[in-house]
């Protein structure tokens, strides 16, 4: 029998928890589901969202705001007959969770994030008053669990960790064309690493731009690609003209959909973000084989391991960071790390055995019975 999954998310832009929603309308419509996506921001993914059948719903330009939001929800969920909401992002568990609450739906959460203020007791009170009783709480690593259960008031044992999965098909380095980066002014012989993110406070693109200044003085033929799109794009592209960066060693490439051709076609990764849950894009540089230079924050230490399959430097750190980039040019950790993955690290999952565990969780959910928090075994 069809079910109806409603989707609620902050954006469409391209992000790590919009491309696992699109994953996610794939698992469902070939399981013979419906599934609907409300929204806050637009982005270039809406176009993807329909072309995998799946209904689209801005619910409000401004955000929580707007507290017509939640009645915009709650219609939606009551006017389509959604059997189950599944919230993504902080906005949406706030609007989606409460609507689906007045509503008498099941709903499930994903956190994807370790974000700071859950350690402000009175935000962090107030997400849980308004998301209290969800059906299930799924977290994308267990560090993300451990930081919600310490901050949130969430038990432990109650938050089930389903990390995300990766396209091994989609991204296999030896079926992958790399991706001409001479648009972007990359000339052969340059040393190209690349951020590729939402720009957010979040990613620290600040912390970025300080370690690429002090890199390009080590290296003239180093070029830093800023990838991604979000509400601080104006104040980054200052920051790098005002560092004497911005169209000579840093670009900013706006969105690039061809992700695998890109991750071919650099030579590092470089996150820098302060705060994380499990980069999508960290797991899909590593399937890639691509070398990365990341700050230790969230879920990242749980596969990354410094100097076996990358580098970790701490959060906030220009001079750490650069120093990390130019311990990869001097000497490239082995980045074909699967077969000798570190013991105490966990090893990613594909995309399939990430999205069969989520489809199993609803329903279980449906049903009224819970499944078991343990992580699905590794398909790599």
């Amino acid at each position: 029998m069809s079910r109806r999954i409603l989707y609620i998310i902050d954006s469409l832009k391209i992000g790590g928890a919009e491309m696992l929603l699109l994953g996610l309308l794939d698992a469902v419509a070939a399981r013979g589901d419906e599934a609907h996506v409300a929204y806050f921001s637009p982005g270039p993914l809406e176009e993807e969202v329909r072309v995998r059948g799946a209904g689209l719903t801005r619910l409000s330009r401004r955000g929580l705001r707007d507290p017509r939001a939640v009645i915009r929800a709650l219609r939606l969920i009551r006017d389509w007959r959604a059997d189950l909401v599944h919230t993504h992002l902080v906005k949406s568990d706030l609007v989606g969770q409460l609507a689906a609450r007045i509503g008498r739906r099941r709903r499930i959460i994903t956190l994807h994030n370790t974000d700071p203020w859950r350690r402000n007791r009175k935000l962090s009170l107030a997400y849980r008053a308004i998301t209290h009783g969800a059906d299930a709480c799924i977290a994308v690593s267990d560090r993300v669990a451990e930081h919600v259960a310490k901050h949130g008031g969430y038990r432990r044992d109650g938050i089930a960790t389903i990390v995300n999965g990766i396209d091994l098909d989609r991204f296999d380095p030896d079926a992958v064309q790399p991706l001409d980066l001479a648009r972007y002014g990359v000339l052969p012989g340059d040393t190209v690493f690349a951020v590729i993110g939402s720009l957010t406070e979040q990613k620290d693109h600040e912390t970025f731009l300080k370690a690429a200044a002090l890199h390009a003085k080590r290296d003239p033929r180093a070029r830093f690609l800023i990838v991604g799109e979000g509400p601080l794009d104006t104040q980054i592209a200052q920051r790098a003209r005002a560092l004497g960066l911005l169209n000579g060693p840093v670009v900013l490439t706006g969105a690039i959909f061809e992700m695998p051709e890109l991750l071919a076609a650099i030579d590092g990764l470089v996150i820098s973000s302060g705060w994380e849950g499990l980069p999508m894009v960290l797991l899909e540089a590593m399937a890639m084989r691509r070398p990365i230079v990341s700050t230790a924050v969230g879920g990242i230490p749980d596969v990354l391991c410094d100097g076996v399959n990358g580098r970790l430097v701490h959060a906030a750190d220009p001079e750490a960071l650069a120093d990390g980039m130019a311990r990869l040019c001097a000497d490239p950790v082995q980045p074909d790390a699967w077969a000798g993955w570190p013991r105490n690290r966990r090893r990613p999952v594909g995309a399939d055995v990430m999205r069969a565990k989520l489809c199993d969780l609803y329903d279980a959910t449906l049903a009224g019975t819970q499944l078991s928090s343990t992580t699905p075994e590794p398909a790599i």
